[in-house]
């Protein structure tokens, strides 16, 4: 089998643009929250949602079925069923029950290979594992079941894997995942990886917007150091980060592939980034930069989202994160928790994430576009899998974005031309009751559950402006324009990304950012504990890796 495998993958912005019409990011008072990436909602006009199939339930669905499911918030999603009316409706609509089968972003891995060997496999269930070699062992065991050759009846689902790229991710002429979609194209991810930093220190600090490596060392040690607080304590922080995803995209700069996990070619030959001769100087800047006490203390101890409440408190002059409207909305929510009397926006700044390279330049993060894929248990039956497919195809379609935006008509808005009016009850605080309490259902398992949808996060519409505020909006947009018209994305070739052979299919062995990690709190030179580190990799596998991929490059004909 595993010589008829065809998984190359060019991915292309032009093309991603043919997508179906997707919907953006939310606060609590839209959609989809504590997703990632980073949670969504959108809104999408009565022109958009008349041109697109609806994707409502069709077929003989008289009998009702239970649904497994394993998405990665779905322990937040069925508090009360009874007083969950999108629930209610979703499974009365497609005569199904919703059996949830619990996992989290920290331990979804482990559950779901425990699940693989003893058949306990949810229906439907969220992974990120495709081109690994367990998504291939779980294809030839029997695992996971191949999505039907036909799917005409399903065309908002055929659309997303009809387009060039994602027909490449058929196996054997097969689809056994469905991929979830981030962004409708690939420049869509450049706030993605951001520094938002304390610009009124700077101030204080006489310091400017920093651009080399050693501008970024001065500013993140004067930070932690030079009392910017001015309350005459040693306790300020330099750099925290929102997850320790973020961690080595500080060091893009010196090497961009780092950020997003790429290949780059070297020498003549195309090689993992971890394999890159500038690795060593990475190695070195980031146990400087820890060593001289402008990384938090406590980073590789730290859990996701514990930089942002320590950024709102106050004593953080630089958080590593996303700076997209929803996750400026975020680290604003925790800044006023703290911070009522001092504006947010007139606080921070967004600059890049990382400095420029010797050569001066810069690079804005850029990747896939998605992340995540949705698979299927080969214990469901045809029976199954078409009622499954029917509640994909409506989660795909433009008149679920609205109900994912707005929630239903004639309850939570009404219309006034082509303006959406909201009509949803609100807090003491004037703010509208969020869809996390109203819909938990919708806000933590179906809205992300087929497509993150992240772009519309940057629409101009009511509903952004209702969770976001004019001020997040501007800052967010006026960033986003910056890194576009400012800097490169990071030159990755996904023809190479995708590429399968067996030997790179084994390479999920190797973790660097562990192993980054574990030299930035050593003590000994860097550099050569990054060459130790380095030649161990060849113990497990990479050389083989790297011949394997630049022989069938060479055959195929990727430059």
């Amino acid at each position: 089998m595993k010589s008829k495998r065809k998984l190359s993958v060019m991915l292309s912005l032009v093309l991603m643009g043919t997508l179906i019409s997707a919907c953006g990011s939310a606060s609590d008072n839209g959609q989809n929250g504590g997703s990632k990436p980073a949670a969504t909602a959108a809104t999408q006009s009565e022109e958009t949602n008349a041109g697109n199939d609806s994707g409502k339930a069709s077929g003989n669905n008289d009998k009702t079925l239970d649904i497994s499911m394993a998405y990665f918030n779905i322990g937040k999603a069925f508090p009360n069923r009874e007083n969950d009316e999108f629930l209610k409706k979703l499974e009365k609509d497609f005569n199904m029950k919703v059996v949830d089968k619990v996992i989290s972003y920290s331990d979804y891995q482990e559950k779901l290979q425990l699940w693989s060997v003893s058949g306990e496999l949810p229906d439907v269930f969220s992974h990120d594992f495709i081109n690994k070699e367990t998504y291939y062992t779980w294809i030839e065991q029997g695992i996971i079941r191949p999505l039907p050759d036909d799917l005409s009846k399903y065309p908002n689902v055929e659309k997303v894997l009809s387009l060039p790229d994602t027909q490449n991710l058929k196996v054997d002429g097969k689809f056994y995942m469905i991929p979830r979609l981030t962004y409708r194209d690939n420049d869509s991810w450049a706030l993605d990886k951001a520094l938002v930093v304390r610009k009124d220190w700077m101030d204080k600090l006489g310091l400017q917007e920093p651009v080399t490596y050693k501008d970024y060392s001065a500013m993140l040690t004067a930070f932690a150091k030079n009392d910017p607080d001015g309350n005459g304590k040693d306790d300020t922080i330099g750099l925290t980060f929102r997850s320790s995803s973020m961690l080595t995209s500080i060091a893009m700069g010196t090497l961009p592939n780092i950020a997003n996990g790429s290949w780059v070619k070297e020498d003549g030959q195309y090689i993992p980034y971890y394999a890159s001769e500038k690795m060593t100087d990475v190695a070195v800047q980031m146990r400087n930069l820890f060593a001289n006490g402008a990384i938090d203390p406590d980073f590789a101890i730290m859990k996701t989202n514990d930089g942002i409440d320590k950024f709102g408190q106050g004593k953080v002059g630089a958080l590593a994160g996303q700076a997209t409207p929803n996750a400026l909305k975020q680290y604003k929510t925790a800044w006023e928790k703290y911070n009522p009397d001092v504006k947010f926006e007139d606080a921070v700044a967004v600059i890049p994430v990382s400095w420029a390279n010797e050569e001066g330049k810069r690079y804005r993060f850029t990747n896939v576009a998605f992340w995540s894929e949705s698979y299927f248990s080969s214990a469901v039956d045809d029976e199954k899998m078409d009622r499954i497919l029917q509640l994909y195809d409506y989660l795909l379609s433009d008149e679920f974005l609205t109900v994912k935006a707005y929630g239903f008509e004639g309850v939570d808005y009404k219309k006034e031309g082509d303006k959406f009016v909201i009509t949803r009850d609100k807090n003491e605080d004037g703010t509208y009751v969020g869809f996390s309490e109203q819909y938990p259902s919708l806000h933590y398992l179906f809205g992300p559950l087929a497509a993150w949808n992240q772009q519309m996060e940057y629409e101009d519409s009511e509903i952004n402006t209702i969770n976001y505020g004019e001020d997040i909006i501007a800052l967010s947009h006026a960033a986003f324009k910056h890194h576009l018209d400012s800097f490169e994305p990071i030159p990755t070739n996904y023809a190479i990304q995708f590429m399968y052979t067996p030997a790179k299919a084994k390479l999920g062995a190797i973790n660097p950012s562990e192993d980054i990690t574990k030299l930035m709190l050593g003590k000994g030179d860097p550099a050569a504990e990054w060459e130790k580190i380095a030649a161990g990799y060849d113990d497990k596998g990479l050389q083989e890796a790297i011949a394997e991929v630049n022989e069938k490059a060479k055959a195929e004909g990727i430059q």
